[in-house]
């Protein structure tokens, strides 16, 4: 390696490092004009063009490199990523293979395999998976990456416990590191618990502003806390109407008290959480005021509350004022049911996804042991 060729990828490192990549590819290729069979040029050079996403060129460049360089390893390893970026699961997991060959102690190949045989993602590929991560995170326990993987892993098998406490570890090794902030904050979504996932994407954000998914789950995030303020007025409105029509004939004074007691309760819940929120939260909830979703979702909200009141009133069910309540609650309930259906699927998939991977464990290694029996096999 010539001193230039060495000096320039000290600067292209430190400009990457900033985030100015279109610099770092200028002042690459200069070098590559003058040593085009300078292999450590091309592996930066190429991950450059991975990072702006420009996956036809890295790998081009990728390829030129793994042809004059004998040291392979690394190469294979930047392959794998470029593949993986490009979609192309099955390739990146060949390529990760081979580097393995090459380097068996190598944390990043099998951690990339692994990510590549979750991708692919049937049963087989991820528990083979399950087989390398292991093994990355014996070789670099030290890494935050090893144990997103690992997190990863746990929620593609339905151990949401167990992601919670990798991604607790790599946020011990590394406070500001954004994926397992946003994977935290995903899990915290899949458990409908819709405020803490709303703050979780407010510090991914924090560590990573330029993050257009973890901004766009934080906005989806925030009109689900809408959406939550919702479902405790209908479920209270519901309550009331369904209570009172089980007692029968109760007087008008207590019904009616019932009713309004409900609303300072919730008002007196609702305003310590909204002052928990972190600013950023607060000015997107704000901000979500003139969106659709959550014009639709006070619409109904006041539906409820106008229900509530008018159930307070004690009408007969034959009497004009009866319909009125009845017709206020309906669309409220069929909505709540639709949500409460779809929040009890969320939380029982993952549940029925890891009894899934454990038959289907028994009845691989089932199969293994009678394969291996029968002598005629």
């Amino acid at each position: 390696m010539t001193d230039v060729g060495f000096a320039a990828q000290q600067r292209a490192g430190a400009l990457m490092d900033l985030g100015r990549h279109d610099e770092a590819v200028t002042l690459l290729r200069g070098v590559l004009a003058e040593q085009p069979r300078h292999a450590g040029v091309l592996f930066l050079l190429a991950r450059c063009h991975r990072v702006l996403g420009q996956h036809a060129e890295a790998m081009r460049l990728i390829d030129q490199a793994l042809g004059f360089s004998v040291t392979q390893e690394h190469l294979l390893v930047e392959k794998t990523r470029i593949l993986l970026a490009a979609g192309r699961p099955g390739y990146a997991a060949a390529a990760a293979h081979t580097a393995i060959e090459g380097s068996p102690r190598s944390w990043e190949a099998h951690a990339l395999l692994a990510e590549a045989l979750l991708a692919l993602g049937n049963p087989t590929r991820v528990v083979v998976a399950r087989r390398h991560a292991d093994t990355a995170l014996e070789l670099a326990p030290q890494v935050p990456t090893a144990h997103l993987l690992d997190a990863l892993l746990h929620v593609r098998m339905g151990r949401l416990r167990a992601a919670r406490a990798a991604c607790g570890r790599a946020l011990a090794l590394d406070p500001s590191f954004e994926p397992a902030l946003q994977q935290l904050a995903l899990l915290d979504a899949q458990r409908d618990q819709t405020g803490r996932a709303a703050r979780g994407f407010t510090a991914a954000l924090a560590a990573d502003p330029q993050n257009l998914a973890a901004a766009m789950r934080h906005a989806v995030t925030a009109a689900a806390l809408w959406w939550r303020l919702f479902d405790a007025v209908a479920l209270a409105a519901v309550a009331h109407w369904a209570l009172f029509a089980l007692l029968g004939d109760v007087g008008r004074d207590v019904r009616l008290a019932a009713a309004l007691l409900v609303l300072p309760v919730l008002a007196g819940a609702a305003l310590p959480t909204w002052r928990r929120q972190p600013a950023a939260l607060r000015w997107q909830l704000r901000r979500q005021l003139g969106s659709r979703t959550v014009a639709v979702c006070l619409a109904l909200t006041l539906l409820a509350v106008a229900g509530l009141l008018v159930n307070g009133f004690a009408p007969a069910t034959e009497s004009p004022a009866g319909g009125v309540a009845v017709l206020l609650l309906a669309p409220v309930c069929l909505v709540l049911a639709v949500r409460l259906s779809r929040q009890s699927a969320r939380r029982a998939r993952p549940a029925l996804r890891w009894l899934g991977y454990r038959v289907w464990a028994r009845l691989a290694a089932r199969t293994t042991l009678t394969v291996a029996s029968d002598p005629r096999r």
